[in-house]
């Protein structure tokens, strides 16, 4: 009898210990190699080579809101060190106008996603800076589709105006309703996609690449600055840098607790390597995902970023 007490222990011990791996550390590495050609950089600076118009000056960040949440939640098998969260938007600045990058969130969505109070901020200044100078940039963007991306779009007081100013795609378009505080203005609503789904020169100096994986209409974004400077936005393909150094995506548990759909967990190792090989061959490429507080915060102190919109 004690035998079979035994081995029904130590299996259940082996299941608990397997169930573990798959959660928190397992199936996340990236490949060997990523397809040839999935991030193709000449074509972007062909792109902007080619094009007419000024190029953009400078690249500004401006934090709404910070969080903080264990590093396990970020990259699979980190289990020590704490994830500082930055929630944004960005601010490309040419001569004589702007471009903007991303919803970012609202006070009703952030304090639904608190994960550790004592880090936790909202800036109310902050968002309703955002919420001006969309009205005032010639084009307004995301990089995905997610309520921590989108919010002052699909929330923003006068969709009429902000309307003319978005440029999305299909699947950004499609989700602006289920963000909406009650009905989505017709505005916004009827709003036509004006990204095709192909890499798409969207302003002089910046380049849309569509990266489904995170979600379907994820994208990256490519600047080039007049000073001959360039930049990867890629978003939400990983949230703390750590993850392109480390060839490390999210943990599985993250996909199951946060996620609604799924990403395409495949996509995103393929594209944490490519974009690992592409900062190994280009390492002047300055790259930079949304959500990761300590990096924004070196390019920062580098004088790669500046926190806060120009007026």
């Amino acid at each position: 009898m004690l035998k079979w007490i035994f081995r029904i222990v130590a299996a259940l011990a082996v299941f608990i210990i397997a169930a573990g791996w798959w959660l928190f550390a397992g199936f996340s590495k990236a490949p060997a190699k990523a397809p040839p050609g999935l991030l193709d950089i000449d074509q972007w600076r062909n792109m902007i080579r080619e094009a007419d118009g000024d190029l953009p000056t400078e690249v500004r960040v401006l934090e709404i809101g910070h969080d903080s949440a264990p590093m396990l939640a970020a990259r699979a098998g980190a289990f020590t060190g704490q994830w500082l969260t930055s929630y944004n938007a960005v601010q490309i600045v040419f001569p004589g106008s702007t471009l903007v990058i991303g919803g970012a969130l609202d006070r009703p969505t952030s304090e639904t996603m608190v994960q550790a109070p004592e880090d936790w901020s909202f800036d109310d200044a902050a968002y309703r800076t955002l919420v001006d100078s969309m009205l005032r940039a010639d084009r307004v963007l995301m990089t995905h589709e997610h309520l921590d991306h989108v919010m002052a779009i699909a929330r923003h007081p006068d969709a009429d105006a902000l309307a003319p100013r978005l440029w999305l795609n299909a699947p950004q378009t499609a989700a602006l309703p289920q963000f909406a505080a009650g009905e989505l203005p017709s505005a916004l609503r009827d709003l036509p996609p004006r990204l095709d789904g192909t890499v798409q020169l969207v302003a002089p100096g910046v380049v849309a690449i569509p990266m489904a994986g995170h979600t379907r209409g994820a994208q990256l974004l490519f600047i080039t600055l007049q000073n001959g400077h360039e930049y990867l936005m890629i978003g939400d393909t990983v949230w703390s840098m750590s993850s392109i150094e480390d060839l490390t995506m999210r943990p599985v548990f993250t996909q199951f607790i946060v996620f609604d759909p799924n990403e395409d967990r495949d996509a995103i190792r393929t594209q944490i390597r490519a974009i690992h090989d592409l900062m190994q061959t280009n390492p002047q490429l300055t790259v930079f995902p949304s959500h990761d507080r300590i990096w924004l915060g070196k390019l920062s102190a580098d004088g790669l970023i500046s926190w806060g919109f120009a007026d």
